[in-house]
């Protein structure tokens, strides 16, 4: 990472990499905005993580959802 996160940040970012695996962090937008220091626009990337065999599911609109409050906490 290029920047210093808050705990909660890296909580958050934790679960998000456990969730759907390093490789997809990697390649998101999510990590480029908190690389870039745009933090509050990085938490706007938590809630389009919400497909899963092109479906929106409401668990991980729910997972989304609670990582994102984790982030901006």
């Amino acid at each position: 990472l290029a920047v210093r996160l808050s705990a909660p940040q890296e909580g958050a970012l934790a679960d998000f990499a456990y969730n759907l695996g390093l490789r997809s962090l990697r390649a998101s937008t999510l990590l480029r905005k908190v690389n870039a220091g745009d933090l509050d626009g990085a938490a706007d990337e938590f809630p389009k993580w919400k497909f899963a065999g092109g479906r929106v599911l409401p668990g991980l609109v729910r997972r989304r959802a609670a990582e994102r409050a984790l982030w901006l906490s």
